[in-house]
C-alpha cells in the first residue's frame, strides 16, 4: 500500500482498490490544517506491475529519488528490490510501531466525530498471528502486552487443508449463508442431552469441544469453515478480553488482514462477517462489558502509521524552528 500524491492518485489507482482519506497534519506540529491522504492497495503480486507504473511516471516527471516509508515482513524482506524498482529510499518503519502510531492517527480522527478516545488503548492486531499491544497516551508510548500464534494464519490454513475452498472470501460468506458451526463442533447437548443440558444450567448449544465432530459425514465444507471461524474468533476474544481487564479497559479496538478486509472490496462482506464473529466472542467472554471496536480506516493503518513516523524528524525541525 503506498500514500500518494494528489496529482497522482487518478494515474495509479486504475485497477486497484483505492480510498482518500482527510487527516491532520500534527506529525507536522501542525495541528490546524488538514490534507487529503490518496491510497491504495494491491496484492503483493501485483508489485511488480505497480513499480513499472511508477517508473513511467517518474521518467515522464524527470523526478529526483523519494522517499517511501514502508513497514511489515515484507518491507524488510523486498527492501533492495523495492529500492532498485522504485528508485527509491525506503525508510522501514518497526510494523508494531507503525501500527500504534497508525492507530493513534485514525483513533483520533473518529474521537473528532464520536467522542474521546480511552487511554491506555488495547489494539488487538490480528494477522498471520495475534499481537496485543498498549498505546499510551504520550505520543510514541506502545508496548507489546500479549499474543497468539492463533490467527488469520490458522484459520486459512485449516480451511485449506480441511475444505476445497480457495478463496478466503467465498469462505467466509458462504459458511455464514448455509454453514451450521454446530455440525463440526461437539456442543453440551451432544454430551448432555437437551433437558439435561437445562437441569445443570448450561445452554445446550454452548460449544464443548471445537471440531469434535469433524469426522461426522453430514459436515460440509461449510459448516467447517463456520466452524473453523468461531474457534478462532472465540479464542480471539477471550485473549482480548482477559487482557482489558488485567489493564482495566473496557473497549479493544480490533485491527489486522483478518478482521479488517477490504471495506470497499470484494472482501467486504467478509470483513463484515469476521468483525460480527469478532464482536460476539467479545461480548460473550465480557458478559457484555467490554466494546469491541473497529477503526475506520484500517487498511491504512501501517501505511498512515510508517508515514507518521518518518515524518517525525521534520516535525521536530518544525517546532524548533518555530
Amino acid at each position: 500500500m503506498f500514500i500518494l500524491e494528489t496529482q497522482d492518485y487518478a494515474y495509479f489507482a486504475s485497477g486497484w482498490g483505492a480510498k482518500k482519506a482527510i487527516r491532520k497534519l500534527e506529525w507536522f506540529g501542525d495541528s490546524e490544517h488538514e490534507r487529503i491522504v490518496y491510497a491504495l492497495w494491491f496484492s503483493i503480486s501485483d508489485f511488480t506491475k505497480f513499480a513499472e507504473r511508477v517508473k513511467k511516471d517518474r521518467e515522464r516527471k524527470a523526478a529526483h529519488t523519494i522517499r517511501v516509508a514502508a513497514t511489515g515482513g515484507g518491507a524488510l524482506r523486498l527492501q533492495k528490490e523495492i529500492e532498485e524498482m522504485l528508485g527509491a529510499e525506503l525508510v522501514i518503519v518497526e510494523e508494531l510501531k507503525a501500527l500504534a502510531s497508525g492507530w493513534r492517527v485514525d483513533a483520533e480522527s473518529l474521537a473528532d466525530s464520536e467522542g474521546s478516545v480511552e487511554y491506555p488503548a488495547l489494539v488487538c492486531n490480528v494477522g498471520t498471528g495475534v499481537s496485543l499491544v498498549s498505546v499510551g497516551a504520550t505520543r510514541g508510548v506502545y508496548e507489546r502486552v500479549s499474543g497468539s500464534g492463533i490467527g488469520g494464519a490458522t484459520f486459512w490454513g485449516l480451511v485449506q487443508r480441511l475444505t476445497q475452498f480457495a478463496s478466503f472470501s467465498d469462505a467466509v460468506v458462504i459458511a455464514e449463508q448455509s454453514g451450521d458451526p454446530g455440525k463440526a463442533d461437539t456442543l453440551v447437548g451432544d454430551i448432555y442431552g437437551v433437558e439435561t443440558s437445562k437441569a445443570i444450567g448450561m445452554p445446550a448449544d454452548l460449544v464443548a469441544g471445537f471440531l469434535g465432530k469433524l469426522g461426522a459425514d453430514d459436515a460440509t465444507d461449510a459448516d467447517v469453515v463456520a466452524a473453523l471461524l468461531r474457534m478462532v474468533t472465540n479464542n480471539l476474544g477471550q485473549l482480548a478480553v482477559f487482557q482489558a481487564r488485567l489493564m482495566g479497559v473496557s473497549e479493544v479496538w480490533f485491527t489486522g488482514g483478518f478482521v479488517q478486509s477490504a471495506s470497499e472490496t470484494t472482501e467486504g462482506s467478509a470483513g463484515r462477517i469476521v468483525r460480527q464473529a469478532v464482536t460476539r466472542a467479545v461480548s460473550f467472554w465480557s458478559a457484555g462489558a467490554i466494546r469491541a471496536r473497529f477503526p475506520p480506516d484500517a487498511l491504512l493503518l501501517g501505511a498512515l502509521g510508517a508515514v507518521a513516523v518518518s515524518l517525525e524528524p521534520l516535525a521536530s525541525q518544525s517546532a524548533a524552528g518555530a
